[in-house]
């Protein structure tokens, strides 16, 4: 699954009630929200996936697999720049936030990265994108030891889009990715998938889910 397709999945399921958009709105926004919500929307996703078609799985903190049999663990490293390596040792592996996987039907599976927005942090929607970008490093940097999952980075934030917010440590951050590839953003509050790039600057704040396939 692609990251335009999980985004729409989403906005069925928050349109039909299976994933709860109203209240990931109010937990966006909140300063009281101290500690992170990230636990929070992965149930909620994972809740949604339970009522879409294919007997869908949700694990959580699933370990990256490698192509290496004897070392079927894919590691990952910020020493001295991002580094991917590989063990037998589970305790070691790098872990996705959670993992989704179809078990019936089209073999179907993807591995995701999350970050949501702080309210409480002194620049939380800079914060915010800054952690959504090292979870793309982090994804771009794992694709070395195993280019055949479905990698995808995932944001929730809350605000508008403005260039010096979203702009990150790599000022290349606004439109596109490494590699060619296209941000997808969900537009809660007004129902609607498109690629960043089609996102006005401006405008009413409000919640968005940001996705980009690695």
């Amino acid at each position: 699954m692609r990251c335009q397709q999980f985004l729409t999945t989403i906005q069925g399921c928050v349109g039909n009630g299976t994933i709860n958009g109203p209240r990931a709105t109010v937990l966006a926004q909140n300063a009281n929200i101290r500690g992170g919500w990230e636990g929070w929307l992965q149930a909620e996703i994972a809740h949604g996936f339970l009522n879409v078609a294919g007997n869908w799985t949700c694990d959580r903190e699933w370990a990256y697999p490698s192509t290496n049999a004897a070392n079927p663990y894919l590691t990952y490293t910020t020493v001295g720049g991002p580094a991917w390596g590989v063990s037998n040792n589970a305790n070691a592996a790098a872990r996705a936030d959670f993992y989704l996987r179809r078990n019936t039907g089209v073999a179907d599976d993807v591995y995701i990265e999350l970050k949501c927005i702080l309210p409480a942090h002194a620049t939380p929607i800079q914060d915010a994108w800054n952690r959504f970008n090292a979870d793309v490093v982090k994804q771009q940097t794992l694709r070395g030891g195993n280019a055949g999952l479905n990698y995808v980075s995932l944001l929730a934030t809350f605000g508008t889009f403005q260039a010096a917010d979203v702009a990150g440590p790599n000022p290349n951050l606004g439109w596109y990715w490494a590699g060619g590839r296209t941000a997808y953003v969900y537009d809660v509050a007004n129902n609607q998938v498109t690629t960043l790039a089609n996102v006005a600057q401006g405008g009413a704040p409000r919640l968005f889910l940001i996705a980009v396939s690695v």
